[in-house]
């Protein structure tokens, strides 16, 4: 059904963008993200604090309306978390890795400072991602044990589709995760025109997760570690401030109707 909706989603900017005004160029930013628990009883269990990632990647824009344009970037972008436990000495720090496609209906509203106007803007829409996997350190009363007066940080790298008995000292796995995720974004911008056909666009974003991590199996990590297992019944939260650098690739039919014969007479 996910797929589905993707596909969809796609097939419309695809058929908007054959005869729309369309601009593309790169974009690339901050995150500043963090998990939300589906069982309210884990919120009072567990601490949850934001980290920086940041994303990169292309972006495109075309013109619906007047005032309305449809913004989607293909991004690579990091989120995750830092979570501490009251018992069990537990230090979890976690950072995911995703492809996002966000599609951001937007419309854009004049503004005067001075003499000087600008355009700024308000959206919303949908934001589809891929759960590529993620890293991050594991720490609790056991593994402070098992490693002897060692460094009690384990190194930890997420899995996939693994049969959780088969998991290694340095891995956390999700046997049945959610890799293709939905949340809704809402998003508020500058606009700016730096050249003739040419736009630069700040933009500050908060995504609302919508699809868990997993709702069918925890992380499980090692074996040797069987007191503590982490719901993936979470969704990921978070703010984004994005600088998008923008070409007109329609520029040749603002030029249409005017000769390119040169009308000058012969000598």
């Amino acid at each position: 059904m996910k797929a589905r909706i993707t596909s969809v989603l796609i097939l419309i900017f695809l058929t908007y963008c054959s005869y729309s005004q369309v601009l593309v160029g790169p974009v690339a930013g901050v995150n500043y993200s963090w998990t939300s628990f589906g069982d309210k009883d884990l919120k009072s269990k567990y601490h949850v604090t934001p980290v920086f990632g940041y994303h990169v990647g292309g972006h495109l824009a075309f013109k619906v309306r007047k005032r309305f344009f449809l913004h989607s970037s293909l991004i690579y972008s990091t989120k995750g978390k830092n979570m501490t436990g009251d018992e069990g000495g537990l230090v979890l720090k976690l950072k995911y890795k995703y492809i996002e496609l966000p599609l951001v209906y937007t419309a854009y509203f004049k503004g005067t400072i001075g003499t000087k106007q600008f355009k700024y803007s308000l959206g919303i829409g949908p934001n589809v991602s891929y759960w590529l996997g993620g890293k991050g350190t594991f720490e609790n009363n056991d593994t402070e044990e098992f490693h002897n007066g060692n460094s009690s940080v384990i190194p930890v790298k997420i899995k996939f589709g693994k049969d959780p008995a088969d998991a290694q000292e340095n891995e956390m796995v999700v046997q049945r995760p959610n890799r293709v995720q939905l949340g809704l974004n809402f998003t508020a911008g500058f606009l700016f025109e730096p050249a003739r056909y040419r736009e630069m666009i700040v933009t500050l974003r908060y995504e609302l997760g919508h699809t868990y991590l997993s709702s069918q199996s925890n992380g499980v990590f090692s074996p040797t570690f069987p007191s503590y297992s982490e719901t993936q019944k979470i969704r990921n939260q978070g703010f984004r401030v994005s600088i998008a650098y923008l070409i007109d690739l329609k520029v040749e039919e603002r030029k249409r109707g005017k000769s390119t014969i040169d009308r000058r007479k012969p000598r």
